[in-house]
């Protein structure tokens, strides 16, 4: 049987995990545990940045005994087509098989592929399609084909969450036409999706139309002489297919698997590599402003609260993330340069807010204290099943702590406890995180499952529905975020590949694992 990887089709809400992995590989053990303990000692920090070192002679000498002649990668053995399983294989595949209409680059800026234009105007999107684009059988890339892949899309249960606001899909000669239940001035970043003959939607293999096709072994992937949008890469590509995480893990040390996408705890080999990815994973605290504590209940407060934080220090602890200067992903041009959070911390309205607050400094103590000698003090709700909410738990509470406010971090290693705490709103902070859709949702935060105690003023409202009709409202709506913080932003956090030293070069984005192949070498 083949991996279920499930990848999360509910609205976006407060994760702990990008994935789900269901194993159940009886045949593989006997590998997988082989590998296991050929790995004992090699995991991978799980959030602190990891230092590069050389592998010593005899990793080398290993490495290269086991470096495999051909590329290959981890596939869903029961299906090529992300449209009939929610198995995050398939769509690792579908990115070298199925030509997009747009694909996300690493600096998360869309770039048109089969889609010659996107026409945006209120609740109606056009796509037009590219002309002389063909399926590798040579028959044309039509507007039908476009448009039953969408409507294949919607009904699926990978796709069909991010894209429930498309109410409709109609051909127009060369074009598709999107009719939306609301407008989505950011929508052309959700149609990086696979498009497939129109008749064959509902195929497990599906005639392919990208980089690559199928082998004449069915465990073979051939580039595709007729690929509308060529790319230097392997003449082939095998095909592992796996049953569980932990044979993917392992895979990679016995030469099986060349890479692969990482859970934040993998293991790796010493010879391997690890390349990393901007992704929309945002790391958060909410605020309760419904809270007694003056720094959580007044804007005033959380503005203060962000500001005395080092995004950039916090940023420098992990493998893998960015300072989170708004609401918005900061590398997204509708918000580039216009954002009103500082990366590096900023003390300068310290005393004038705390004492707006009721706060006077006391340097014996070393905090700031109320009239009754109470010292400022917030209240932080923590997972500690997440090493990565843990670990930025304790860097918030040294930062505030250097300022003079007490942290008391409220810990709890059962994740149903701490969901509870957040909806009956028992919390003054609490650390979380939020996989956004790529066209920058925040409904989560206003309406769904990060609304918990938040303060949500009209005029933040109005201007975010304004940023949704029009991304040049964008710069707007962060001002008013910035003066009103109803949540903390922290940092943007991205996605981690491991592969053998010759697949190392292989440069991913959040849209396509395979986003270029161009620098292997070796195969």
């Amino acid at each position: 049987m083949a991996l279920t990887i499930a990848k999360e089709a509910a609205p976006a809400g407060v994760l702990d995990c990008m994935h789900r992995f269901d194993s159940i590989a009886s045949l593989r053990r006997t590998a997988a545990v082989l590998a296991c303990l050929i790995l004992a000692g090699c995991s991978r920090p799980p959030v602190i940045a990891p230092v590069s070192s050389a592998p010593s002679e005899s990793a080398s000498s290993s490495a290269q005994q086991t470096e495999p002649s051909l590329f290959r990668i981890a596939a869903n053995e029961d299906s090529f087509n992300p449209y009939l399983t929610a198995n995050t294989l398939s769509e690792q595949c579908a990115g070298l098989l199925f030509e997009k209409l747009v694909v996300l680059s690493p600096a998360l800026e869309p770039e048109l592929r089969l889609a010659q234009e996107v026409i945006n105007e209120g609740l109606t999107v056009t796509i037009r399609l590219r002309s002389g684009c063909t399926f590798a059988d040579g028959e044309p890339i039509t507007a039908e084909d476009a448009a039953a892949s969408l409507n294949a899309a919607r009904a699926s249960s990978m796709y069909s969450a991010r894209l429930a606001n498309i109410a409709d899909v109609q051909v127009m000669g060369d074009s598709v036409l999107l009719t939306l239940t609301q407008p989505d001035s950011l929508l052309i970043y959700l149609l990086d999706l696979p498009v497939m003959k129109a008749e064959e939607v509902n195929l497990p293999r599906p005639t392919a139309c990208g980089r690559y096709t199928y082998g004449s072994e069915p465990d073979m992937l051939v580039r595709n002489p007729r690929a509308p949008f060529p790319q230097e890469g392997p003449e082939q590509i095998a095909l592992t297919p796996i049953s569980g995480y932990e044979e993917m893990v392992s895979g990679l040390a016995m030469g099986s698997i060349s890479f692969y996408l990482a859970e934040e705890s993998a293991a790796s080999t010493i010879a391997s590599v690890e390349n990393y990815f901007r992704s929309n994973l945002l790391l958060f605290l909410g605020v309760n402003a419904a809270s007694s504590n003056p720094l959580c209940r007044s804007a005033e407060g959380r503005v203060l609260l962000s500001s005395l934080l080092s995004r950039q220090a916090l940023a420098g602890k992990y493998a893998s993330a960015s300072p989170a200067t708004g609401a918005l992903n900061g590398l997204y041009e509708c918000v580039r340069g216009c954002q009103g959070i500082s990366p590096e911390a900023d003390d300068a309205d310290l005393q004038q807010v705390m004492a707006q607050l009721g706060y006077t400094y006391q340097p014996e103590s070393g905090l700031y204290e109320d009239e009754k000698g109470q010292p400022a003090s917030v209240d932080l709700l923590v997972y500690t099943g997440s090493p990565t909410k843990l670990y930025t738990a304790s860097l918030l509470q040294q930062q505030w702590a250097a300022q003079g406010i007490q942290v008391t971090l409220t810990q709890t290693d059962d994740f149903e406890t701490y969901l509870q705490s957040i909806r009956s709103q028992q919390f003054e902070l609490y650390i979380g995180e939020m996989k956004l859709y790529n066209n920058m949702d925040l409904t989560p935060f206003w309406s769904g499952s990060a609304r918990y105690g938040l303060a949500l003023s009209e005029q933040l409202l109005t201007a975010y529905s304004a940023m949704r009709a029009d991304s040049g409202a964008a710069p707007d709506f962060e001002a008013i975020f910035a003066a009103e913080m109803p949540y903390i932003p922290l940092l943007w956090r991205g996605g981690v590949t491991v592969a053998n030293r010759n697949a190392g070069e292989v440069i991913s984005s959040v849209s396509d694992l395979y986003y270029s192949l161009e620098e292997l070498t070796g195969f």
